[in-house]
């Protein structure tokens, strides 16, 4: 028994030495070596979450706790406040907020952080080209760029570099900027670094990922058509990672996270060597972008949030469960409101259409620009309102998000722009502006039966001219759409496409190939027959015009004007007399003839 019960005890005090033993080796590894502690200071994260605990330090501060006389109290306060102001605008498109919190950063970094000459290599390695990321290397070169073309930076890149070339494969023609180009492009654009440039690409890398848009924030600032993110890739509720590896498949298939695409020149470029590289980054991308002007919480019974950033840039977010992963989309006005007509029209015989796009304007004609989206529809209903557009007039926009901005395109006009709110609906904004004194009224874009129906009664209520876009294919179901739209108050299909017909009077048609190009492909007049008030006196020509209208299907032709073929534009035929009087009508007299010209000599602009 006695001998029992000591072998017990030395195998208890045995396993007892062994776990011992154990837990010291264990705690040895774990804890940190000395080398990696002060690597570890010198990641992007580490900075991040320091500078992100120095920020909070500074707005939580009690400045009364610091004893300071009243002066300086008070210049304290107004610091802080500042800054508290700073950094919830810096990430709602306000650019000088955001140089604003850079700059605080970048005094955090060297004062705080101990970041110099000597240690900034171990933040973002510049001294090697070997192990600086992709991402590092586009956004040095955009700094690089940005120095000299500020946010033309990228399109000078671009043109130099050949980003937006078309790529194939075996499903056809793609639009993408690869690993391989940007390391191309760094090898051929990049150059020596300063520590002042250093300093401002490690400012930028920390306030993308605390404060701005991640991977997105640098290009968005850059003169694009927009960028979306989180629209390729596999979502991560149907992502199966034991699927992939059963497929032995050597290439990691890419997340929607990880997805971030522009438009540039009117083209889809996939930026394949980038991403936001966490589902939690993306959504805070997102919360981001929609946060501007107080539109309330994103969640999953409302699912998407439509807005705009201080910029004017359009914002769209969406998440689940109205769609499979979080996802948003950013449409950049900005980058052309300084474009002109002459900027958008360059192809062969341009001139012809900017000459009768100017006396339509100036006429005061009823226009509809159609299209497909990204077509380049708003962008010259600006273009042309801010070049031709008679300054006498007064003028209003409705839309139901700023989109136009024409003040900022044209500053000598008298111009306000409505938008519906979740207090006043769109169609009280427009029966408000027919007590503004307007004569010109832009509703943007018609996307309802109801706008459709304000359309029509705009142009019949006074004003001298009232324009609209649309999405519609075809002159004919163009006044399709907003016959039917009319339907809801007038019971009778062919009064509603008569009063249509004789509302609008041209149709500019817009389209996208391919390859980007925007172009007009045509320009179409409305002709509404006539309503029979004056019949022929000789008595067969009457029962011969009757028979033609009682056959006719249509209560309108169309005309074409100029029409797009083949890389050129091409006159076919003047306006007829009606428009050519109502446009007169509304022409000073030293313009008059100079349309008359124009109009009377459509030959003269077909090619030979």
């Amino acid at each position: 028994m006695e001998f029992s019960l000591s072998n017990t005890a030395i195998i208890a005090f045995v396993i007892a030495v062994v776990f011992i033993v154990i837990y010291f080796v264990f705690k040895k590894d774990m804890e940190p070596q000395e080398e990696n502690i002060e690597e570890d200071k010198f990641s992007i994260y580490y900075l991040n979450s320091n500078i992100k605990d120095l920020f909070n330090e500074i707005t939580n501060q009690n400045i009364a706790e610091l004893y300071l006389n009243r002066k300086e109290t008070k210049k304290r306060e107004q610091q802080k406040a500042r800054l508290n102001n700073a950094l919830r605008s810096c990430a709602q498109g306000n650019v000088g907020e955001k140089e604003y919190v850079k700059d605080y950063i970048k005094e955090l970094l060297q004062c705080k952080l101990n970041i110099n000459e000597k240690t900034i290599n171990q933040v973002i390695p510049f001294h090697s080209f070997n192990m600086l990321t992709e991402q590092d290397k586009f956004e040095i070169l955009l700094h690089v760029y940005k120095k000299e073309y500020g946010t033309a930076a990228f399109e000078k890149l671009s043109n130099q570099c050949g980003f937006d070339k078309p790529k194939t494969n075996e499903n056809g023609t793609y639009y993408e900027i690869t690993k391989e180009d940007i390391a191309n492009a760094y090898y051929k654009c990049a150059e020596p670094l300063k520590y002042i440039d250093k300093i401002e690409i490690v400012a930028q890398r920390v306030f993308e990922l605390v404060y701005g848009f991640s991977c997105a924030d640098v290009i968005r600032e850059m003169n694009i058509d927009g960028l979306s993110g989180g629209v390729s890739g596999v979502s991560n509720e149907q992502y199966n990672y034991m699927e992939e590896i059963f497929e032995n498949s050597a290439v990691r298939k890419p997340k929607t996270y990880d997805s971030l695409w522009i438009f540039y020149h009117g083209k889809a470029i996939y930026l394949s060597f980038m991403g936001f590289g966490s589902q939690h980054e993306i959504i805070r991308v997102c919360k981001n972008l929609y946060m501007y002007d107080n539109v309330g919480h994103l969640t999953s019974s409302n699912g998407y949030k439509l807005t705009y950033l201080q910029d004017s840039s359009r914002v769209v977010v969406v998440r689940p469960k109205l769609v499979a992963n979080w996802a948003f989309f950013v449409r950049k006005f900005d980058s052309a409101k300084s474009m002109t007509v002459n900027e958008l029209l360059k192809d062969r015989e341009s001139e012809t259409v900017i000459e009768l796009v100017k006396w339509m304007v100036k006429g005061c004609l009823n226009i509809v620009l159609s299209g497909d989206q990204n077509s380049g529809k708003t962008t010259f209903l600006r273009a042309m309102a801010a070049t031709f557009i008679d300054q006498r007039y007064p003028i209003r926009t409705t839309e139901h998000e700023y989109e136009l901005w024409l003040n900022n395109a044209n500053p000598n006009l008298n111009c306000v722009a409505f938008r519906h709110t979740d207090e006043v609906s769109i169609i009280d904004s427009i029966n408000l502006q027919k007590k503004t004194d307007a004569s010109i009224l832009l509703l943007g874009e018609v996307q309802s039966a109801e706008l459709a129906r304000a359309f029509i009664d705009l142009t019949q209520s006074g004003t001298k001219a009232t324009w609209c876009t649309c999405h519609c294919v075809s002159t004919e179901d163009l006044v399709d759409y907003f016959r039917n739209a009319m339907l809801y108050i007038l019971s009778n299909d062919q009064s509603a496409e008569e009063q249509v017909a004789n509302a609008i009077n041209i149709d500019i048609h817009w389209e996208k190939s391919g390859d980007g190009h925007r172009y007009i492909s045509y320009i179409k007049e409305i002709i509404p027959f006539s309503r029979g008030e004056s019949w022929p006196v000789n008595k067969d020509d009457c029962i011969v015009e009757c028979l033609k209208t009682l056959a006719r299907r249509r209560t309108f032709t169309t005309r074409d004007i100029i029409v797009y073929e083949k890389g050129t534009y091409v006159y076919k035929n003047p306006l007829s007399d009606r428009l050519a009087k109502k446009i007169l009508r509304n022409l000073l007299e030293e313009e008059k003839d100079a349309f008359v010209a124009f109009n009377n000599h459509s030959i003269k602009f077909m090619p030979s």
